[in-house]
């Protein structure tokens, strides 16, 4: 199936402009309440970059930019993972790039004694999972063995390939820690009880959507590129024309803050003239892709309210909003 191209989402409105790029954190999430303090738009497009952090805090932006605005669109020019997949489910549409991906939403738990380092909540179901499987396959193995073999009757060759299984299997099984287990599934419903609260409002999962993001993946770092993500959200677009200008322009300033600790957030409002991001046909839009990239000569509109704001969690930075809109008037005057 090919792709769907944008519609007019924000055509003849006010659409406020949001960049977030770095670690999500309960920081940040007051860096955005300030923001929106300011807010001048009736629609808002959040622009993120993260590679995941606190899922509460993820809560609490998605959470945030649904009371403000009743709803919000994502825009992901590149990284988007773990807690910033909790903020994607928040969102009406997606919009992904080419390069853009998202990742399970598994939450990290700290390293027994250690200072830095956290676990998946993924490990623990793998190790799970291997050792029921290593359990079952031993058992059969030497069963089959002492029922063909030592001809021994199948009830007892179960009862010693019980024990067999069990001798070699309870050294390993007896370092895991039910505390640990505990944590590992009350992160895990954490996820999934935050996740089903963001969807109530903005209902863009499918019916497994967020099993799949919870457990359905084997590691933390798994990318989930915009056709996987077709399979776990209803709406999911590739940025056309203007919006693409605008992902590209946005990916190369807020890049260098992805992976911050402090983040960095950015509000502007826009009148913004999306005339140039129209839907022609999914099926149109995929052959005539590189054409278009050729011939196409977008001519966006953008004309920004007099307020512009941008805050940061330790001090000055460049705004990366500013730098992407210019980069994308420019690309729209060649």
């Amino acid at each position: 199936m090919s792709e769907n191209t944008d519609s007019q989402p924000y055509k003849g409105i006010v659409t406020d402009v949001i960049t977030y790029a770095g670690s999500v954190s309960m920081t940040g999430y007051e860096t955005i309440c300030e923001q929106l303090k300011n807010k001048k738009g009736h629609k808002a497009l959040l622009a993120l970059a993260t590679p995941g952090g606190d899922p509460h805090a993820g809560f609490r932006i998605a959470r945030a930019l649904q009371h403000a605005y009743g709803e919000f669109d994502l825009l992901v020019p590149r990284y988007c993972k773990s807690a910033g997949t909790l903020i994607a489910i928040g969102a009406k549409k997606l919009y992904l790039d080419d390069m853009s991906e998202l990742g399970p939403l598994d939450i990290q738990v700290k390293k027994n004694d250690e200072l830095v380092g956290r676990n998946s909540g993924l490990d623990i179901i793998a190790a799970l999972d291997y050792l029921r499987d290593q359990s079952m396959s031993s058992f059969h193995k030497h069963c089959t063995e002492l029922v063909a073999g030592a001809g021994l009757s199948t009830k007892a060759a179960s009862g010693i390939a019980a024990k067999l299984t069990i001798g070699m299997l309870k050294p390993i099984s007896a370092q895991i820690d039910p505390m640990k287990l505990a944590e590992m599934q009350r992160a895990m419903d954490i996820a999934y009880q935050y996740g089903n609260r963001l969807n109530e409002a903005s209902g863009n999962l499918r019916s497994q959507g967020l099993d799949l993001l919870v457990s359905g993946y084997p590691s933390h770092g798994f990318v989930i590129d915009r056709k996987e993500a077709k399979s776990i959200f209803i709406e999911v677009h590739r940025p056309e024309r203007f919006m693409q200008l605008l992902s590209q322009a946005l990916q190369a300033s807020m890049d260098r803050y992805t992976n911050s600790s402090q983040p960095t957030v950015t509000l502007q409002s826009f009148n913004l003239d999306f005339s140039a991001i129209n839907n022609e046909g999914s099926e149109h839009a995929e052959s005539s892709e590189n054409e278009q990239a050729q011939s196409d000569q977008p001519d966006p509109k953008l004309r920004p309210n007099e307020s512009q704001n941008q805050s940061d969690a330790d001090g000055e930075k460049p705004d990366p909003a500013n730098d992407a809109t210019d980069s994308a008037n420019a690309g729209s005057e060649e």
